[in-house]
């Protein structure tokens, strides 16, 4: 029996009218994570249950193993969540409004809300590997950057600086990345608002081509190398960000596009795109001038899970307001820090332990995919939830929008 405070209806039970909230962002945040999540436990899989192993010979399923190993797609549509999320707090906000007090807030928000998890994880991991000395084999990410000492890997870490400063993934929490592209738009956003987005005329097209020409150009040149710029920061990433701002300026006009699909159709896209994300995840695209055709169809997936996940009465909108699914998306953000910790050390285990075949590693997914969920709820419940409404220095609740008004709830980073 599930004790009471892991039960769904108590974990992810909801302050405010679920009518406010927009479901099918939850929804979309449930296919980025189980994009990340599906991935990353195949690789670990692969790297300590097929390898040493002589059982697994079969071609065919191997090549849907690697097919699906692949989680880097789910990452760029959190980001594109968060720029729809951070544009609809930030776009309608009056002129008079937009000032220091504002942006005060919203800082605070956001460190409020985003920080503490963070930090229960990376001290964790420091605690662990520093004092400890517990360092479980096959972790590639931590030797790969062994040149950058644990010191100084934590203290950049701890300040979302570790891909700016060493221009490599953080030693202590390899998804950290991530967070501190994350953190970094968080810190560029109000800036974005108050330079493309405001006076009477913020909503005119061409300030949004010229944004994301910008954004692109940006990511091009600094994902490319063609500048020296350090890689893992948002620079490189903006242009998903940018992408996200732009849908919900838009989400009228997209609604009224994506309405004459039919809800079957719907369906069959939208499959198209969860597969199209893992097939992207592992694609190489080269020379150079190819990294167009990726971000296009990256940036065309994105856009078209959106305007489906929009329509409520299709199959696929459907799916993206199920209960368990707006649950995961929920919860995401906790499923994100702690999960690729459990497949590890569970994979690294039972690999010592046990000898599998392709029944075996199916077994196997499903049990370790469930515990991790769990594990995900109950970080949700005991550490990443109480905070949720801390409004730290604040006296006074948060005004409700006006009746009527959709509401896009941010939970965190994503």
């Amino acid at each position: 029996m599930i004790p009471t405070f892991l039960q769904p209806s108590h974990v992810f039970k909801r302050d405010l009218d679920p009518s406010k909230y927009r479901l099918e962002i939850d929804g979309l945040r449930f296919f980025a994570i189980m994009n990340v999540m599906i991935g990353h436990l195949l690789e670990r899989i692969q790297r300590f249950w097929m390898e040493p192993s002589p059982h697994f010979e079969n071609a065919g399923a191997n090549a849907v193993i690697d097919f699906f190993a692949s989680p880097n797609q789910g990452v760029l549509l959190f980001f594109a969540i968060s720029g729809f999320i951070i544009a609809k707090q930030m776009q309608d906000v009056p002129d008079g409004r937009f000032n220091a007090a504002y942006v005060g807030k919203y800082y605070v928000r956001r460190a409020a809300r985003i920080f503490p998890p963070y930090y229960f994880v990376i001290l964790s991991s420091f605690i662990a590997v520093y004092f400890l000395g517990l360092t479980p084999p096959g972790l590639n990410s931590f030797e790969k950057t062994a040149a950058v000492p644990i010191e100084q890997s934590f203290i950049a870490s701890m300040f979302y600086a570790h891909g700016a400063v060493f221009d490599s993934l953080p030693r202590l929490f390899a998804l950290g990345w991530s967070l501190e592209v994350e953190v970094q738009f968080y810190i560029l956003a109000p800036i974005i608002f108050l330079t493309f987005f405001r006076g009477a005329h913020r909503a005119e097209p061409w300030r949004f081509v010229v944004f994301l020409a910008l954004a692109f150009a940006t990511s091009f040149v600094v994902m490319n190398k063609i500048a020296p710029v350090n890689s893992f920061t948002v620079l490189s990433y903006i242009i998903y960000f940018a992408t996200g701002i732009t849908m919900a300026r838009h989400e009228m006009t997209m609604q009224r596009l994506f309405a004459r699909i039919g809800s079957k159709a719907s369906a069959v896209l939208g499959v198209i795109c969860v597969l199209g994300m893992f097939w992207l995840g592992e694609a190489h695209f080269s020379p150079l001038p190819m990294t167009l055709i990726y971000w296009g169809l990256t940036l065309a997936t994105i856009v078209v899970m959106f305007g489906l996940a929009f329509q409520p009465d299709t199959l696929f909108g459907k799916f993206c307001r199920i209960p368990a699914v707006t649950w995961i998306g929920m919860a995401c953000y906790s499923l994100y820090l702690v999960h690729m910790q459990f497949f590890h050390l569970a994979t690294l285990v039972l690999g010592k332990f046990a000898t599998f075949n392709y029944l075996g590693l199916a077994i196997g997914f499903v049990g370790l995919m469930a515990c991790a969920l769990i594990g995900g709820a109950a970080f949700f419940a005991i550490v990443e939830k109480p905070f949720a409404g801390w409004r730290p220095f604040s006296k006074k609740r948060a005004p409700q929008p006006p009746a009527g008004e959709p509401k896009v709830e941010s939970r965190g980073p994503f």
